[in-house]
Order: C-alpha cells, then structure tokens, then sequence
C-alpha cells in the first residue's frame, strides 16, 4: 500500500539517517546518547495535585516522604503555578506553552482553537518518539487534538480494569452508550430493560473486583459508577514502555490520582485519623457548598491519604527508572495540570475562586545524572515546560511558546516582575471574548482575582480579591479595599489580557 510521507517523517527518517551514521548501535540503548538533543523526555503529571498539601513543600502532614528522598537528586521548584484551576485550561497550557487567552480551551472539556492545535509539545518534539496516555477524559479531548504528531497514543480505556469505554470506538457511540447504559446497568430507579442481563453483569463486576476489596478499603479508584483503575497498573504498564519504547522518546502521562473521589490503597488507610492536624480558620466564600466543616476535613485527610499513594508508586517508578539505567540519559518531571481546595466551604477545585490550593502546583525536574538538589524560589508556570525541554535536549523552541526557560537551566534570569496568569471560562460563544469565568494575575508579591460575569450570584456581578503573598500566604487578608491603586492597574492589565480570548 503506497503511504505518503509528511514534513514529521522525513524530520524523523532524516535525524535517524544521521544519527545511525554516527553511531549505528547506540541508537536505542538507554544511557548511552551523550548530545542533548538524543536525550529522553517524561512528563509525570498526577491530576488535581496541590503543592498545598505535600510535605515537601512546608504542609504539616508527612505526605510525601518518598518524594523527599529522591528530590537530593533534583531541582524543586517552590512557587509554581498551573494556568488553569481544573484539567482543561491547566492541561493545554502544559501542553501548548500556551496562555489560556491564546489556546482557548477554557470551559469543560474544550479543544484548543485551530491557531493551536499543531503547536504542541508533541510538534515541538518531531524529532523523538512520542507517547501519551490520560485516565482524563478531558485531557484526552486534548490528546486526540494532537493525534498527528504522537506516535504512540494509548487509548483511556487501556489502563482501566473494565468499563465501557470500549463503545468510543462506535461511529455513534453516544447512541451506543445509552443503549448499553438502558440495557445492562441499572438505572436511578434501581431497574434497567433487560432484569436478566443486568444481573448477571452485576454479578460479575463484584466477582471481578472481589480480589481488591481488602487493598482499597474506600473502593476502588474510578471514574464513573463501574470504571475502575489501579495506579499500580499504569506504573508499571509505564515502566515496561521506557524499556521497549524507541529512543529518544517524548512521553506525556497523566494519571488520575489524588483526583477524586480520594481512594487510596490500604498501606495508607487512615493514617492520619486523629492525628491533631490542624488548618488556619478562614471565612467562608460567597461561593461555599452548605456542608459541615467537619465533612471537608474529612475530605482534606481522604485526599492527604491518596497523596502518599501517589508518592510511593512515583518512587517506585524513578526506582526502576535508575535501575535500568534509564534515568541516565531522561529529563523526567513530575507536575500536575491544577489543585485542589479544602477550605472556605469549598472542596474540589470546580469553583469560580482560585485560592492558592488550586493554583499552586508541584515541580520537580530531575536531570540525567543528576547528584545534587537544587531549589528555585522564581515565580513559574506550566507555559515554562515546554520551552525548557525544548532546550535541554538541545532543540530550537518554537516562537509561539509563551514561556522562559527555567533556572537553573537558562543563562538569563526570569524577570522578577513577570506576570503569572490562571484563566477559566464558562460557556464561551466561538469567537467571543469570555463573559463569565475566573481570572488570576500575580505580579511581583501582589496576587489579583476577578471573578465576573456571575450576575445576581455576586453583588455587582463580579468579585475582586488582592493578597500580598509574601505577608499572607494563607490570603487571610484581602487588600482589595485598601490598596485601589494596585487594583485599578493589575485589573486594567488582566483585562487586557482576557480581551486577547476572541
């Protein structure tokens, strides 16, 4: 069968002509490639994970000791923010280098505007093999964007134990999945069409899934009702692929845990039941769920809970990684897309406000050969991945990226003044500037949030906070009353920024 070759193939075909010249059995040896430019990439991304709530970065619970260990041998990056406050905008920012108010993918599950979608990670890195797999269903709405310029692409359902994802693959898979839902499950009423079928499908998934009772005392992780997953699973399904997967090789993998619902295995089951932990009372926001304090507690020590899953199944990951001599010639980050709030009568992070929890986020990079810690206190944010990739491996970065290359890799520093920017919008007409959303900007010690377009919800239709966070960390006091000066500018150039979303 006659297939065309496009500009990515002839780019891979010609570097692998080149390289095999030069060193024709080096190729595809873990550890052996010395240029930066035949280095690995993996990105680790663990969804809704708040720097907020890892130890290693000042919260008093011991949630990551692991991670604590293995970062003497990596750069952490302590003031590092997500572009978005859910997977959506924080997911394309990471994977774009792109500002919200460019890629526009700003409301539950959008697709970048068609200026963005060949500029991605994956585009930027022609030159490696590149893999991605997402639980997240809208990070994979992105994904699949991207399809042209990833190599290997998993699908979701892959590192699910059973569910009905298989029905994505249907031309009309919506029609199938309602027949499938009408059929087999039962629905609100407790009945479904077929009383035969259902139970029979009932029985099995409880058989199926008996093994894992005692290993997930909360339940099993899922995403739906019946779709299931094990982190376990998905590291060491990554593990098996940095053996085997062409090199140099670009992976983007981004796993569910800590996001909800927040059930963590049985190693770490209540380990912080009545520990004495405490947090700073903070008032309660115009936008709090009516739900007793002590039910977000719960929430906030089932989440904390989850968090040393996670660390333990990234050690074991960067383990095997060293073991196999991997790590010797792979840049590996962990990073997540956004956070997640306890406090102020919010849990979650699908609220308008955009408190530090949900905006701050963990970084950490480890270099191939890494032997010593190093720790940034610069300002950054997800758009600085890219480019910084991009330039440890020795390519030339693309000049739509949007961010700087990070210390301590970059030869200049960031400038101290630069502008940090989270941004969500809500039921955005195509081609219209955002109406209704949330808008964050940090500049200098100075943290602005608007929240507009909300009508009746909010008096005025919109709310405005100011926090200096170098004296108010925890935003206990909000300035916006008594410094209007700062407002009035950092508002004119955040609305500036948000006139660009059309």
């Amino acid at each position: 069968m006659n297939k065309s070759i496009n500009r990515r193939d002839f780019l891979k075909l010609a570097s692998l002509f080149s390289l095999n010249l030069a060193a024709p059995k080096l190729l595809f040896r873990p550890g052996t490639l010395e240029s930066g430019a035949g280095e690995n990439v993996l990105i680790i991304v663990f969804d809704a994970f708040s720097a907020k709530n890892i130890s290693l970065y000042g919260y008093g619970r011991e949630t990551m000791p692991n991670l604590a260990r293995l970062v003497e041998k990596g750069t952490v990056y302590h003031k590092h923010y997500a572009n978005g406050p859910f997977t959506t905008p924080g997911t394309a920012s990471l994977l774009t280098g792109t500002l919200p108010m460019t890629h526009r993918a700003l409301d539950h599950n959008n697709q970048v505007t068609d200026a963005v979608v060949d500029k991605s990670i994956f585009h930027a890195f022609n030159k490696h093999h590149c893999m991605a797999y997402s639980h997240n269903i809208l990070a994979n709405t992105l994904l699949k964007q991207f399809l042209p310029a990833i190599d290997d692409y998993v699908p979701q359902r892959k590192l699910f134990l059973e569910n009905d994802l298989f029905l994505d693959e249907l031309k009309d898979d919506d029609i199938a999945q309602l027949a499938w839902t009408r059929s087999i499950k039962q629905g609100d009423d407790g009945y479904s069409y077929s009383l035969l079928l259902s139970r029979l499908y009932a029985l099995l998934q409880k058989g199926r899934y008996r093994a894992y009772e005692q290993m997930y005392p909360r339940g099993l992780p899922f995403i739906y009702e019946d779709t299931y997953y094990v982190l376990d699973h998905a590291i060491d399904w990554v593990q098996n692929l940095c053996k085997t997967a062409p090199q140099p090789f670009m992976g983007y993998f981004h796993f569910l845990p800590p996001h909800f619902p927040y059930k963590t295995r049985v190693d770490f089951y209540n380990r912080f039941l009545n520990d004495g932990f405490t947090t700073p009372q903070k008032p309660e926001n115009i936008f709090a769920v009516k739900r007793s304090e002590g039910k977000i507690d719960e929430f906030r020590r089932w989440y904390d809970e989850y968090i040393p899953y996670v660390d333990s199944e990234f050690a074991r990951l960067y383990y095997f990684l060293e073991q196999n001599d991997i790590l010797k010639n792979t840049w590996l980050v962990l990073t997540s897309d956004h956070g997640e709030m306890f406090e102020r009568g919010l849990t979650g992070h699908l609220t308008p406000p955009m408190y530090q929890p949900l905006v701050r986020i963990p970084l950490v990079v480890f270099a191939p050969g890494q032997s010593s810690r190093v720790d940034i206190y610069d300002k950054t944010n997800a758009i600085d991945v890219l480019p910084t990739l991009m330039h440890l491996t020795g390519q030339e970065i693309p000049d739509w990226a949007e961010g700087h290359v990070l210390p301590p890799f970059s030869s200049s520093s960031l400038p101290a003044d630069r502008p940090i920017y989270s941004v969500r919008g809500r039921r955005i007409p195509e081609g219209q500037p955002i109406h209704k959303g949330s808008a964050m900007l940090i500049r200098d010690s100075y943290k602005l949030t608007y929240i507009f377009g909300y009508g009746k919800d909010i008096k005025g239709g919109e709310l405005i906070e100011l926090y200096h966070l170098d004296d108010d960390p925890e935003e206990l006091n909000d300035l916006a009353n008594t410094h209007p000066e700062i407002v009035n500018r950092m508002l004119v150039e955040l609305k500036g920024q948000l006139a660009r979303t059309k």
